[in-house]
């Protein structure tokens, strides 16, 4: 009896050894892995093991710091070791998808059978589990993977018998394909088992400053609530959460409550409806989006807005209404300046079809400052081009002009500060674009510009210093300058009078058919640029006429901006009601490029003929014309001496639509068809150092811009006196010429 009592009393020290070995057999049986144990301290109601190891030592795929075991003290009177709690306190999770997958399965499989040692003597199963501060880290590199890493520090409770579980992830950080970084400061559920290991549903998932990015500047954040799914393909979806946003997911907890998500949605888009509520709220409470934005000074813009998405058949149905104001951006695609005081407000209506990849668009109207704007139409844009159809509609109602310049912000329009005007403006405008036939693409309407008229207009704009004299200045890609004195006696200027009437006429042929009819606008030259660049899926050509050739090259800069496109579109109407198309001309032809630094027709013919402009040929002037469109690269011919085999062809086929066109008489053509282009050498340097020109300008980073002050005010160019540049209006004043060249022979179709 003293013997057995002492056995009992003694138990915890002469069993360690053997707890010990059942419990690291028993493990390393159950999950097909070397299992190490450190310190184990055991008693008559616990048992704490330290430094469990599960897998390679040096790489584990699981490390706990202590395993606490509580046990049944009375087993110990049958010679039993019974396990009643288990918590772990601590630890790592760590390896791929695949493993721990694995590893779970593994756990799952009922028991083998006892070793032949135990006599079943050790019993694993505890009534009760606890996890705690555990670390998970799972990776997945397969290239379909939707979940490429998560990480999260755990908390369990689990309770085998009601098959039950209380999961919390803690300081959960996920990297989800095609997504940067999604973080939560935690994620709880609820999970019942049933039916062998699946969860039981409806399974409702909460959590607590969720993070995620929107855009790459832009993330929701401090996000709070629930999401419940239907079942495990989650066929339904309920939500209500709200959160704010930041510049990054993982900053969520700074985050205000700035907005609201709410309601049920079904997988398939049959049913369901889901609201957005975000209140008007001033910019400057999300500091750290605004530093992540092209925006200066917008600690006080405001954005609000409410939208309700209804699902059904397949289809989301999206009505809403948008508000913003007050936003300064600083985008080098809007201007060269910050964009002052942004803000329009939006309603809309529009249905989604994911599966068709159509977006209907019933209305969607944008107001600023009095004038609105109203959008309609479809856009069905699908992965293969040649289905895609696109079919928008806009419209201005009637508005006076002035409303629609002060509505523009003045830092996208600086150039047409002090224009007054009076009428009324409106806009109905259709295009219809069919990728099965872009020959059939409608691009049509009415702008209504033409019934807007200039009261006032500003001193550096006004067709007295237009038809006037001035100096053209413009830096070229490299940074160097080159001046044409728009003047007699310049030695730079040549008057309209004296320009060869073959010279217009090519220009007609190869930059702008319908010059001497349309108003600054060729729609069909926008229709065709529009059809041929859908058709090659990216921007080849454009849609400028000479006139807005002559208002970017004189009065604007090159540069590719909002800005000087809108100023281009207005100054072209003012242009051309401002002067006569002779003096458009004129200017055009003095100043567009013909070659690397060879501005105006003067200089261009000088170098590459030694001629006079009145002197060109209808050979000569094709040249010149077909420089026009890349007069860089195509200064290649001149420093070989002789025209390339494929210009040689371009050539003879402008000479040949001058004719057609009745722009070169049948005589003329009979006469020079086959007479060979001859340069004049004289300027020339050797082939090596022409070439090499080319080459430093198209490797050049500076953009082409014109610094010729007309509109800005300033002083002509660098070492010409003001006098001499402002002659006097009797010797400088444009008088337009009376031969009646250029209208008689214009008349013709508009070929572009």
């Amino acid at each position: 009896m003293v013997a057995v009592i002492v056995g009992i009393a003694t138990a915890p020290l002469w069993a360690r050894g053997w707890v010990r070995e059942q419990l690291t057999e028993r493990l390393a049986a159950r999950l097909e892995l070397p299992v190490e144990l450190g310190k184990l301290e055991l008693a008559f109601d616990r048992a704490d093991v330290f430094d469990v190891v599960v897998g390679d030592p040096e790489a584990p795929l699981v490390r706990l710091d202590v395993l606490h075991v509580e046990l049944d003290p009375n087993a110990w009177w049958r010679g039993q070791v019974v396990v009643e709690h288990v918590e772990i306190d601590g630890g790592r999770v760590e390896g791929s998808r695949a493993q721990l997958e694995e590893l779970a399965a593994r756990m799952r499989r009922p028991a083998r059978a006892e070793p032949s040692n135990s006599s079943g003597r050790l019993r694993l199963v505890p009534d009760r589990v606890a996890v705690h501060d555990l670390w998970l880290v799972v990776d997945d590199p397969a290239e379909a993977a939707k979940l490429r890493h998560l990480e999260a520090r755990i908390d369990v409770e689990l309770d085998p018998g009601e098959r039950s579980a209380e999961l919390t992830l803690a300081d959960v950080r996920a990297e989800l394909r095609g997504t940067p970084i999604v973080s939560a400061a935690a994620v709880r559920a609820r999970v019942v088992l049933e039916h062998g290991h699946s969860p039981k549903f409806p399974l409702r998932i909460s959590f607590d400053d969720l993070g995620a990015p929107v855009t790459p500047e832009i993330a929701v954040a401090g996000v709070d609530g629930w999401v419940e799914l239907s079942d495990l393909a989650a066929t339904e979806v309920a939500l209500d959460v709200s959160g704010g946003f930041s510049d990054r997911a993982e900053d969520a907890a700074a985050s205000e409550r700035l907005w609201s998500l709410a309601g049920r949605v079904r997988r398939d888009l049959s049913a369901g409806t889901v609201v957005v509520d975000m209140a008007e709220f001033e910019l400057g409470r999300v500091p750290e989006v605004l530093r992540g934005l092209p925006v200066v000074d917008s600690e006080h813009a405001s954005v609000g807005g409410h939208i309700a998405v209804v699902f059904g058949g397949g289809v989301a149905r999206v009505e809403g209404d948008v508000s913003l104001e007050g936003l300064n951006v600083d985008h080098p695609v809007l201007a060269k300046q910050p964009v002052r005081d942004l803000g329009f407000e939006l309603q809309f209506a529009v249905e989604l079809d994911p599966r068709a990849h159509r977006l209907r668009i019933d209305h969607a109207d944008v107001q600023r400052e009095g004038v609105a704007l109203a959008l309609t139409g479809e856009i069905v844009h699908p992965p293969e081009r040649r289905h895609r159809h696109y079919r928008l509609d806009v419209r201005v109602p009637a508005v006076p002009c002035q409303a629609v310049l002060d509505a523009v912000p003045a830092e996208l329009i600086p150039s047409l500060q002090g224009f007054v005007l009076d009428g009324d403006f409106n806009l109905d405008v259709r295009f219809d674009a069919d990728y099965a036939d872009l020959d059939r693409l409608v691009l049509g309407g009415r702008v209504g510009i033409s019934e807007c008229v200039a009261r006032e207009v500003p001193a550096h704009a006004s067709s007295e210093r237009l038809g006037g004299a001035f100096t053209h200045r413009v830096t070229m890609r490299d940074g160097r300058e080159r001046v044409v004195q728009l003047y007699a006696g310049s030695g730079t200027f040549t008057p309209y009078s004296q320009i060869s009437p073959h010279m217009v006429q090519a220009v007609l042929t190869t930059e702008d058919g319908g010059f001497w009819r349309h108003d600054g606008f060729l729609p069909s030259q926008f229709r065709n640029a529009m059809q041929r660049n859908l058709a090659a899926g990216k921007v080849r050509l454009g849609a400028s006429t000479i006139t807005m050739q002559t208002v970017k090259n004189v009065l604007l800069s090159h540069e590719r901006t909002l800005s000087r496109k809108l100023q281009e579109l207005f100054l072209t109407w003012y242009v051309e009601t401002a002067l006569s198309k002779e003096r458009i001309m004129e200017i055009y032809l003095n100043v567009v490029e013909f070659g690397p630094g060879i501005y105006g027709v003067t200089r261009a013919a000088r170098h590459y003929f030694g001629k006079y402009p009145e002197e060109l040929t209808p050979p000569e002037a094709a040249y010149l014309a077909l420089m026009l469109p890349s007069p860089v690269r195509r200064h290649s011919h001149y420093c070989h001496g002789v025209l390339a085999p494929s210009m040689q062809i371009k050539l003879s086929r402008i000479l040949s639509i001058m004719r057609e066109r009745n722009r070169l008489s049948e005589e003329d053509y009979a006469l020079w068809k086959d007479v060979p282009l001859q340069f004049d050498s004289s300027e020339r340097d050797s082939e090596g150092a022409c070439l090499g020109e080319i080459q430093r300008l198209l490797d050049a980073q500076e953009g082409q811009r014109a610094l010729t002050g007309l509109l800005g005010g300033g002083r002509v160019a660098p070492g010409i006196d003001e006098e001499e540049a402002l002659v006097e209006p009797a010797r400088a004043r444009w008088t337009p010429s009376d031969d009646g060249r250029g209208r008689e022979d214009g008349a013709a179709t508009d070929d572009g």
